[in-house]
């Protein structure tokens, strides 16, 4: 039976008996109890936990939904599967993907990082990149890739850049590796091929945030549904909330389906979470949102005092003189940005005033830095020695100048080996034993890295702070085994950063995106100006009548005003002389006055 304490939009939504449903819930509503509530109510009806497959957004909010179901249904949510699509992706692929030509066994997943070297050397051997430029240009490659990577969409071979992608992803075969985008690639292609239902009993497919899926994610879902006899879909989302687009998110095909009566929409209206003032502002905002349907949320909480204030010729000297003057407060506030550089130029003025923050995003930064990736590709070889792209990032961390690291080529193309195994063949019995087993632990490899088994380059950064990197790692995830690791940093994600229950709260700096799904007692909105929110980008297209981008920007600003419970503050930039820059129209659309 359902929770008694759902409200009756819950209960409704929670109950439902079509087979494809959509659950339209507004920011605050209740989405994750709803969410929870389904799987235990499909479960006290006949349900095993192994059929059912909940996707969510990001691997915190993985987490959350394992905990609460937990707390809810007790042992049998062991059986369910909780995972971001890429996180499916991986699980499968390691399992199952010798069904579509990977090696049985660990894959590595190669970061942006990699995913460039791989191509540039393709390119090169080609004839197509030399000198650090490309022969037909570098907005073709990036644009053939781009379309690749978000609709699976092969080029036709008379594209000048066809032999470079036929290259790559040879390569990435014979490496059994992938860039990130494969993972959600793979695992379409086991689904079309009947493989997910093959080795999986999902039946229930439970997906959040599902406005925010791409093409590709969409043919994942579709695929596993056709596979599967008596396939019951139940997404949960809000158009509103859409924010993704940049990355290939299609809310317009949610769009479609519910034109086309393709699901059954339920809806979430209750706002739980902001304060009225907070509510009223955030519903005038996204009325101004024409191409999709926007929910008016209902505000349930009390009024709070002073929930929203307007800081006029904020910059970041002076917001950080703000934030300096008023520490001690209650709740220390997050500030969220449009931008990365924002943030940064905000942080350098809080540390230069000795405030306590936290720069949410930091860390995601310094793990695709040279330091780390070549570091991280040396752990690489020692799981899967077949990664050749990780061999030559690392070699010379593993002691190899380039005319050795030649010669190991030479003898493995005449052996029949990998780089990596010609490698380990050459080193003495001591070096060997020292080295961590595919099996070993991130404790075995963190003492590998401090006798100096691996060499870092001052060039790319200090090495120590790698080491300290790993031995965060290996505190939180103390028997955790390197290909653990491996697998943890090829789904790592900004919000992996957000700090921990117990740790002492502080000011938190973050991008609107990374805040998506979040909720904070007070929250600052920077930069609330044309040009910065909305985009200088979208105002642009604006100008040429395109007002899908001023569209997206509007669904960001909505997004960063809900995550506000009790106080929102929206601070405005200096404008500029003769640039521009006036308060955002986000302001006024809000039922605000910048004055």
């Amino acid at each position: 039976m359902t929770h008694p304490s759902l409200n009756q939009e819950q209960q409704a939504a929670v109950l439902a008996r079509e087979k494809n449903v959509l659950v339209l819930a507004g920011a605050g509503s209740g989405k994750t109890r709803t969410l929870v509530e389904r799987v235990a109510h499909l479960i006290e009806h006949g349900a095993s936990g192994y059929e059912i497959v909940c996707t969510t957004f990001t691997r915190a909010a993985a987490g959350e939904m394992r905990a609460r179901l937990k707390a809810r249904v007790g042992r049998e949510a062991r059986k369910v599967t909780v995972s971001t699509f890429h996180g499916l992706g991986l699980g499968l692929l390691k399992k199952y993907g010798h069904h579509i030509g990977l090696r049985y066994g660990n894959l590595t997943v190669y970061t942006p990082l990699e995913t460039d070297t791989l191509i540039r050397l393709c390119g090169e051997q080609l004839g197509l990149y030399a000198k650090g430029k490309w022969k037909h240009g570098k907005k073709a490659l990036d644009d053939m890739f781009a379309a690749l990577e978000r609709s699976g969409e092969k080029i036709g071979t008379a594209h000048p850049y066809y032999p470079v992608l036929q290259a790559f992803e040879a390569a990435c075969r014979q490496n059994n590796a992938m860039p990130y985008y494969g993972l959600i690639h793979g695992l379409v292609e086991l689904a079309e091929a009947g493989k997910v239902r093959e080795f999986t009993n999902w039946k229930y497919l439970l997906v959040d945030e599902v406005q925010d899926l791409d093409p590709m994610q969409w043919r994942a879902l579709k695929a596993i549904a056709e596979h599967t006899d008596g396939a019951e879909l139940y997404a949960v989302g809000d158009l509103s909330q859409s924010i993704y687009g940049f990355r290939g998110a299609v809310p317009a095909h949610l769009q479609h389906l519910m034109d086309a009566g393709a699901l059954t929409v339920y809806e979430l209206r209750n706002n739980y979470r902001s304060a009225p003032d907070i509510v009223s502002a955030a519903n005038c905002l996204i009325r101004h949102n024409t191409s999709h349907r926007a929910l008016a949320m209902r505000a349930m909480r009390d009024d709070a005092p002073h929930a929203l204030a307007i800081i006029p010729n904020a910059d970041s000297s002076r917001l950080a003189d703000i934030l300096a003057a008023r520490h001690g407060w209650p709740h220390p506030p997050v500030v969220l940005c449009r931008n990365n550089r924002m943030l940064d130029r905000l942080s350098e003025e809080l540390t230069a005033r000795d405030v306590p923050h936290k720069r949410i995003g930091r860390r995601a930064t310094a793990l695709h830095s040279p330091l780390f990736v070549k570091a991280n590709a040396a752990l690489k070889c020692i799981v899967n020695p077949f990664d050749e792209t990780a061999f030559l990032l690392a070699h010379a961390g593993l002691g190899l100048d380039a005319g050795a690291y030649a010669n190991i080529r030479v003898r493995a193309a005449e052996e029949g080996k990998s780089c990596f195994e010609a490698y380990r063949d050459d080193l003495n019995a001591d070096i060997l034993e020292a080295m961590p087993s595919e099996s070993g632990t991130v404790k075995e490899a963190l003492d590998w890295f401090g006798s100096d088994g691996y060499q870092f380059d001052p060039l790319d950064g200090y090495g120590p702070e790698y080491c300290q990197w790993l031995e965060l790692y290996a505190a939180q995830y103390p028997t955790a085994t390197i290909a653990d690791y491996l697998d943890w940093l090829a789904l790592v994600d900004v919000q992996d950063e957000m700090p921990a229950r117990d740790e002492e709260p502080c000011i938190l700096l973050m991008t609107c995106h990374a805040a998506k799904g979040l909720e904070f007692p007070c929250v600052i909105v920077a930069g609330c100006n044309e040009g910065i929110m909305p985009s200088k980008q979208a105002l642009t297209a604006e100008t040429k009548g395109d007002t899908a981008g001023i569209e997206d920007e509007r669904r960001l600003m909505y997004v960063a005003v809900t995550r506000a419970k009790d106080r929102l503050i929206l601070a405005v930039r200096p404008e500029k002389e003769g640039a521009g820059e006036r308060p955002s129209r986000f302001i006024a659309e809000s039922g605000l006055s910048s004055q």
